[in-house]
């Protein structure tokens, strides 16, 4: 199904109502980019419930597969991109990539994005020692 002009309007308003943090001109553009959904009732629940987790810094991860969705909609959703170092890894919740940024060998805006380590002789010279 794909969303009309103001059905977007409508959901992107209804989310700035439960987080005004969220602009709705972001929030129309986001949809915007995401038009092709299951369904309007599908797409309102999944964005109420990712706007009502407090955890959720920005809006980008309604579109993101995941347990926010209704069941029935899940298999109707596109196939999230891979991680570009892990193959087999959806690039949102690579674990390989999460468990690069505990090591502290991955910056957190680096998840399913194309990293290169600095090694230990980079980071010396880069940090002034010799």
């Amino acid at each position: 199904m794909i969303i009309t002009d103001q059905q977007k309007r409508a959901v992107a308003y209804l989310l700035h109502e439960i987080r005004p943090d969220w602009p709705v001109a972001s929030l129309v553009s986001l949809i915007d980019k995401h038009r092709d959904v299951p369904s309007l009732g599908a797409l309102t629940i999944a964005a109420t419930t990712k706007a009502m987790e407090r955890t959720c810094q920005t809006p980008a991860p309604i579109f993101h597969p995941g347990p926010h969705w209704p069941e029935a909609a899940r298999a109707q959703l596109p196939k999230p991109p891979p991680c570009e170092d892990h193959i087999g890894q959806d690039a949102h919740t690579c674990r390989s990539c999460w468990a690069d940024v505990k090591a502290g060998i991955r910056p957190q805006t680096h998840i399913g994005k194309h990293h290169e380590a600095v090694s230990e002789e980079a980071a010396s010279v880069i940090e002034g020692e010799p």
